[in-house]
């Protein structure tokens, strides 16, 4: 409005200088009588602000006001897009949107003008808060929903970043109480939040996160325990049982059965009792049938493949009897192909007149019989014990009777001369004693009352003969004695065979249980049967108390490398696993194999197999026992699991009889009624076709069980966000027009 007065008819004031004359702008003088004041005053005027939208006259202000749009339809989407973007952005969304308006508007001519970016942000920001305003007074559902997608989204996708204290416990299997807290911690972290990003000004930010954290809070536990128990029920509805026994890694059992290429189910993979129940259940309604028959069939399977590992290059047997079939007529050639050896390289060195016994050696010899005599407490008596007497003098009388000995007083010890007749100590040839044990053992037969000390005498030959040769009195060329040495290692292997001797040196032997199994079945005729039980026993898990030693002997008389000791070695892993053509039942090559690698047969397994086929043998037995239920699982008597389909389906028809007796009372006719009962009963039954199909999958498909993710409680927790902003309306961002005084 213009402060001059008006001007007399006829006067008019112009607005621009002539452009021809360039003049300055001026006022024509006034006519006679008028005087013009050269000074201004300040004029007041009151503001008639009727035609501004929004203008309070009771306030004097010009309050925010929403943006009229026409498009009913997009004035709806519009709602859902920034109803999801409030809670997604946690109350920054008109902030964000009124900030990206202010800085694009020099270029694009977004939002409000103004001269600077503050000013156009603050108007920016007074128009999204108005249209928020509009959108909850005249769209509210369509906001709810927005905002409620908008919460869900942006709690699952902090669940799924791993950015919720409540899914980190749920992935971790904490239980409900552990995921409560955590909800709630989540909870109250996403309405401290939007208080923060929906306040004005640092101090009311705080203020409104203060007030929204226990509503945030409360939402955040209470989502979290609604989802444990809704997550759980239907788990255990659709899928069995989720808990895991102590100390049991489920994820381990299926790596370590997969690699026998054997399926387990979650019963067996996690030894749940719960979980063993209900597969009982399942398995007496039929809907475990291909998944058993499958197990057996790997059972089987496997088997055969460890013992083909065992087997090597070997042809692997039919039948564990069939290792002993060749075992004794390998024995048999073993033993006589040593005593032909022996006896060829022995008479070739003792007919070689350069091998010697040391004379001092010789000259101990009665000593040494008389000695071991002594130490067996056999006494001769040459009134009673005439044969072992004239034994003993034979040999004295051999001794004496050697080229060269000297005549001596009848008492003391005799030795043998040098050639020139001195006493001294002179060698013997080897054949000399050899020839005195063929005497010895031709003229006094070990028979009658005189059999145990000529047996006696006889034996202590043979080992004073052992002895000179271990403590080197035997001399000869380094080639004849080599011969020697083994000539005589290969006889003792042969006697060992031929003739075990509980004693050797005086000492007990400890191979001689052994040694006399092995002789037993060289020297009788027995069947493959017989032959494996006399050697090893009739069970792989308690063997014979020899057999460690046995199968120690047989190791050495056979070869580890030979096909009768690799015979035996897959007879024992037969003998744990099968029953004639069928694989034992896991609980019993279980018993089998824990006996044999960690019991009575220990010892023998590790005779008969290297350290990595006893790991492989061990982890085929930790794969037997997880097939085998929980002893509290076990149910003999199966009378629960044939009595719960039943009770279901009295259950289901008891259902079906009240919801058409509810029916009628509410007022239905007869016919309807019975449809409605029907049809009550047919669903239950659907829900329990479905649920017994998804359980017996889950148990044969999914063995080890998953943590729940926690989406569950971060939706629920997103669903109820938007009770966050109704409980406190925004303040107002306002633009005041003054009246002028």
């Amino acid at each position: 409005m213009s402060s001059l007065p008006p001007l007399p008819p006829g006067f008019v004031i112009e607005d621009a200088p002539s452009a021809k004359s360039g003049a300055k702008r001026s006022a024509p003088p006034p006519p006679a009588g008028f005087v013009l004041e050269t000074e201004r005053r300040p004029q007041h005027f009151d503001f008639d602000g009727s035609n501004v939208p929004g203008y309070n006259p009771e306030t004097g202000l010009v309050e925010r006001q929403p943006l009229q749009r026409n498009d009913l339809s997009g004035s709806k989407i519009d709602a859902i897009v920034r109803g999801a973007a409030d809670l997604a952005t946690f109350g920054l969304a008109d902030e964000i949107a009124a900030g990206a308006d202010a800085a694009l508007n020099p270029i694009l001519g977004t939002g409000r003008d103004a001269e600077s970016f503050g000013q156009r942000f603050r108007a920016n920001v007074a128009d999204q808060r108005a249209t928020d305003e509009s959108d909850q007074e005249n769209r509210f559902g369509y906001r709810l929903g927005g905002q409620i997608a908008g919460g869900v989204a942006g709690a699952t996708g902090i669940a799924r970043a791993g950015g919720s204290v409540a899914a980190n416990a749920a992935n971790s299997g904490k239980g409900w109480f552990a995921r409560m807290l955590g909800g709630s911690a989540d909870g109250a972290i996403q309405a401290g939040a939007y208080g923060l990003g929906s306040g004005e000004g640092l101090r009311n930010r705080v203020e409104s996160a203060a007030r929204m954290a226990p509503l945030g809070m409360a939402l955040g536990g209470t989502g979290e325990l609604a989802a444990t128990g809704i997550g759980n029920a239907a788990r255990s509805m659709f899928r069995g049982a989720g808990d895991t026994a102590p100390g049991i890694n489920p994820a381990a059992r299926v790596s370590e059965a997969d690699r026998f290429g054997i399926p387990l189910s979650r019963a067996q993979a996690t030894g749940s009792v719960r979980q063993a129940n209900i597969e009982n259940q399942l398995r007496s309604q039929g809907a475990m049938q291909a998944f058993d028959r499958a197990q057996r069939e790997a059972i089987e399977t496997s088997t055969g493949n460890v013992q083909r590992q065992l087997a090597g290059d070997a042809a692997p047997i039919v039948t564990p009897s069939a290792a002993f079939d060749s075992v004794p007529g390998r024995l048999r050639g073993v033993r006589d192909s040593l005593k032909a050896a022996s006896q060829g390289a022995y008479e070739a060195s003792v007919n070689n007149p350069n091998v010697l016994v040391d004379g001092e050696a010789v000259r101990s010899l009665p000593a040494f019989i008389k000695g071991r005599l002594d130490a067996d407490q056999i006494l001769v008596d040459p009134m009673y014990h005439q044969g072992a007497s004239r034994a003993l003098q034979f040999i004295d009388d051999y001794l004496g009777r050697l080229p060269g000995m000297a005549k001596q007083q009848a008492s003391g010890p005799r030795i043998l001369p040098s050639p020139d007749g001195e006493i001294t100590n002179v060698s013997a040839q080897l054949r000399w004693i050899e020839n005195l044990r063929a005497g010895l053992r031709k003229n006094f037969p070990p028979i009658g009352q005189d059999a145990p000390a000529l047996k006696a005498i006889s034996r202590a030959l043979d080992e004073w003969t052992d002895d000179v040769f271990d403590r080197g009195l035997v001399s000869a060329s380094d080639e004849v004695l080599d011969q020697l040495k083994q000539a005589r290692a290969k006889w003792s292997e042969y006697k060992a065979m031929a003739e075990p001797k509980a004693k050797i040196g005086g000492k007990l032997n400890p191979t001689y249980e052994a040694q006399s199994t092995v002789r037993r079945i060289m020297d009788k005729q027995l069947s493959p049967e017989e032959v494996g039980q006399m050697l090893f026993g009739s069970s792989v898990a308690a063997p014979r108390n020899t057999s460690f030693m046995t199968a120690q002997l047989l190791k050495k008389t056979l070869g580890p490398g030979s096909p009768e000791w690799n015979g035996i070695r897959q007879s024992f892993w037969l003998r744990a696993t099968r029953a004639g053509d069928e694989a034992m039942s896991p609980a019993r090559i279980a018993k089998n194999l824990d006996g044999l690698l960690n019991g009575q047969g220990k010892g023998v397994s590790q005779v008969l197999y290297s350290p990595d086929e006893r790991k492989l043998m061990t982890s085929y037995l930790s794969t037997m026992r997880a097939l085998t239920p929980a002893r509290e699982g076990f149910n003999n008597s199966n009378t629960a699991n044939r009595l719960m389909p039943r009770l279901a389906r009295y259950g289901q028809a008891i259902m079906g009889v009240l919801a058409g007796g509810g029916s009628m009372a509410g007022g239905l006719g007869p016919l309807e009624a019975l449809g409605v009962g029907a049809a009550t009963s047919g669903v239950l039954q659907g829900v329990r076709a479905g649920a017994n199909m998804s359980r017996a999958a889950t148990a044969t498909t999914m063995p080890v069980p998953t943590n729940p993710s926690g989406a569950g409680g971060a939706f629920l927790r997103g669903a109820g966000a938007p009770a966050i902003p109704m409980t406190e309306r925004r303040p107002p961002l306002e633009l005041t027009v003054t009246r002028g005084r």
